[in-house]
């Protein structure tokens, strides 16, 4: 088969080049789930254009989270996209990770879909859409998929097996069945979200000496250490938090969503950072999200992350009186607030041993041809 040059025909976009292969062309449609009639074997259609993810992506991304507010409450929401993406590159180190391993989709030059990740090469993949109806477009969700197992993949420690999880809504029973088709199986962890609904100005108890300050007076290491602190980095452990928190913090304070007013520190008598917190918020989403609370470990159990959730409710409230929410976590000092689960992702596990080329046993694979035998099998 010769390569496939990129034509137009009607409101089709040519997909990508299809190089010499030792496969027909019907397995490719299987492979791709593409709906095609009159197709011969030098033009493939589909209907979305793929695209490697850049950093002029960056708004449309957020835009997609915005809108999926209208019909979930999001797995991936405002704060999720704008708090990792400011702070994992200096954080993990991974400074390009998501021009590598995230994809975005455009329909007549719009981005309409993503395959985004938290920028970790992990395999972790959570899908972005920009309504409810382009979510239930199997076309797309199929080579959503075949992304996701391919260059949003992460890898084991034996440099062998690829492995991915897909974190599938409650609501997306489209999506469920169609990584059940491509192999993946239920795993068991379960990605959910508490809200405070119904929230009200309340009044803000710290310990005797015990101060707020928001973001004007917050210096970025004071978030860091209290980061630091709280969820235990090291330097031997993990050298890029420990060093390099504070640049992270600093990236994480020019999201467009982050505003010092609702960028919360709380200091101890010594005028020491042991508490902090930040808020997001839109007029888009009926809640505001906190990512992340903290506080560190020897001041636990005296109200200060209580008093940060008291202190950041009111500032919202006094901005924004229509937000009617606050989000919070699976644990039980939330609960006993009055936090509930709202909405839920569980995650769809898939691994594949592949071998190096040069191994003896890579001879006997044919990627490709199994990928599309097991999608035959399952159909």
């Amino acid at each position: 088969m010769k390569d496939i040059p990129f034509i137009k025909q009607k409101n089709y976009r040519v997909f990508t080049y299809i190089s010499r292969m030792n496969i027909s062309i019907l397995d490719i449609f299987f492979l791709f789930n593409i709906h095609y009639t009159n197709v011969t074997k030098e033009e493939v259609f589909v209907k979305y254009l793929f695209e490697f993810y850049k950093k002029t992506d960056y708004e449309d991304l957020i835009r997609m989270a915005l809108a999926s507010y209208s019909w979930s409450v999001p797995t991936v929401g405002l704060s999720r996209i704008e708090f990792e993406m400011g702070l994992h590159p200096m954080f993990t180190g991974n400074r390009n990770a998501w021009e590598h391993t995230t994809g975005v989709y455009r329909l007549d030059g719009n981005v309409v879909a993503a395959v985004w990740n938290e920028g970790n090469y992990d395999g972790d993949v959570f899908f972005l859409f920009d309504t409810r109806e382009r979510a239930e477009d199997i076309e797309l969700l199929e080579d959503m998929i075949k992304f996701s197992k391919t260059y949003a993949s992460g890898l084991k420690e034996d440099k062998r097996t690829k492995t991915v999880s897909i974190f599938v809504p409650d609501w997306h029973d489209t999506l469920k069945n169609c990584v059940i088709k491509h192999g993946f199986k239920l795993g068991e962890w379960e990605d959910k979200t508490f809200i405070l609904s119904n929230i009200k100005k309340m009044e803000v108890c710290l310990p005797e000496g015990y101060t707020i300050i928001d973001g004007k007076d917050i210096p970025d290491f004071y978030l860091s250490n209290v980061h630091r602190m709280a969820f235990s980095y090291g330097i031997k452990q993990d050298p890029n938090p420990t060093e390099h928190g504070a640049e992270a913090f600093h990236e994480v304070r020019q999201q467009k969503h982050c505003k010092d007013y609702l960028t919360l520190c709380v200091l101890d008598k010594e005028k020491r950072p042991v508490g902090m917190t930040i808020i997001w918020y839109n007029p888009a989403m009926s809640y505001c999200e906190m990512e992340p609370l903290a506080v560190v470990w020897w001041e636990r159990r005296k109200g200060i992350a209580t008093a940060l959730i008291q202190e950041a409710i009111n500032r919202v409230l006094e901005k924004y009186p229509e937000c009617k929410g606050i989000t919070g976590g699976d644990q039980e000092f939330y609960k006993r607030m009055g936090f509930e689960k709202r909405g839920s992702s569980m995650e769809y596990n898939w691994e594949a041993e592949v071998f190096i080329s040069w191994e003896k046993e890579s001879i006997e694979h044919d990627y490709e041809k199994e990928f599309i035998l097991q999608l035959q099998q399952e159909r």
